[in-house]
């Protein structure tokens, strides 16, 4: 196991982003536990570098993002900061404050996928999951909760959007459902989360992160190949017609990949393990 620091640290003047390396799998664990894990202090760049290095990094092939603590997972953006950033720039509103700040550079976003990220990514959620923490969550593949937890976008509780999310609402839960969420910006606990699928299990408290390692575990041991084709053909495919999405399958057919003969193989001898789902 091989432990990563970010050199960005915390207000306790810890790392305010902890990664660890284990066969394979690539455990991210964002650390401001004394700002629920906002949003804020250099945490959004700290995630942005990991991720891309993730993506980039041909030995590692899960990811699984929780955060420090039990309180939270992400609680969103912090607002605190993003109140002391608007007073340096001179802006008056929130939408002065992102004028203002607005950069050429791309940041990377799980939540759109906006750089092709098509390794599995699995979140422990081990307690608020808020706002733009819970937009994070739904730009992970599989969700454990944890019994505490909630989630939710209280956004509209603050005159402001969900932005990037809302969209998702419609692929993970149903419509009304969605505006439910949206509209009330009320949290919802974990049984009523993974109910909508929002999450895909409940877990007892602090035992998301112990999940979740064993999801990746199995995964890690699935042919690579695969598990980006699966992902990448799905994000492909939404909202397309049957017939293109049908067609699709045929022109990139998993068994002209390499690895197949390797994959199916391991299949036939039940050589790959795998974690019971509860």
């Amino acid at each position: 196991m091989t432990t990563e620091t970010s050199t960005t640290l915390n207000e306790a003047g810890e790392p305010i982003l902890i990664t660890e390396r284990q066969d394979g799998i690539l455990i991210a664990r964002m650390n401001r536990p004394e700002r629920m894990n906002a949003l804020g202090g250099g945490l959004p760049q700290a995630l942005n570098d990991m991720w891309f290095g993730f993506r980039d990094d041909p030995d590692l092939r899960v990811l699984v993002l929780t955060g420090t603590g039990d309180r939270a997972f992400c609680a969103g953006a912090d607002l605190r900061a993003n109140n002391e950033r608007a007073q340096q720039l001179g802006a008056t509103s929130a939408a002065e404050m992102l004028a203002a700040d607005r950069s050429p550079r791309i940041n990377g976003s799980i939540t759109s996928n906006n750089f092709h990220l098509y390794k599995p990514v699995v979140a422990a959620l081990n307690g608020w999951t808020l706002a733009g923490g819970c937009e994070m969550a739904m730009g992970c593949d599989i969700r454990v909760i944890e019994a505490h937890a909630q989630m939710g976008l209280p956004e509209v509780k603050r005159g402001m959007g969900a932005k990037s999310t809302t969209h998702k609402l419609a692929f993970l839960t149903y419509l009304s459902a969605g505006l439910d969420l949206d509209w009330t910006g009320d949290p919802i606990s974990a049984e009523r989360a993974v109910e909508l699928g929002m999450a895909n299990e409940v877990v007892p408290t602090g035992k998301g992160l112990e999940r979740a390692i064993e999801i990746a575990r199995s995964l890690a041991a699935r042919p690579q190949n695969y598990l980006r084709y699966h992902k990448e053909r799905v994000f492909e495919s939404l909202h397309t017609p049957l017939a293109y999405a049908l067609s699709m399958e045929q022109r990139y057919p998993p068994q002209d990949q390499e690895g197949y003969r390797a994959g199916l193989e391991a299949s036939l001898k039940a050589t790959l393990p795998t974690a019971p789902r509860k």
